[in-house]
């Protein structure tokens, strides 16, 4: 193989090459974006699902707290109506 066969083909291979070094590089940059992407819809899922749950634990302790003032006023109705029968 002489000099020339050899630049021949290194004029050749040298484009490809180029082109398919640059054309891994684009779609890993593409790959690497899509991931960002997908990592920041799901750190934007995950704050949404925080704000519902901590809004979901104050609705249940209003109705936690709702709950006990109405179990008070049923003790306090039921001694009352004891209290009303024993008179009577």
């Amino acid at each position: 193989m002489s000099i020339t066969e050899a630049l021949g083909g290194a004029e050749i291979l040298a484009p490809v090459v180029v082109f398919a070094v640059f054309s891994l590089q684009r779609w890993k940059s593409g790959l690497h974006a899509a991931w960002r992407e997908e990592a920041e819809a799901y750190r934007a899922r995950a704050e949404r699902l925080d704000e519902d749950v901590a809004r979901l634990v104050a609705e249940v302790q209003a109705l936690r707290r709702e709950n006990a003032q109405l179990r008070a006023e049923i003790r306090s109705i039921w001694k009352s109506s004891d209290t009303e029968s024993r008179i009577t």
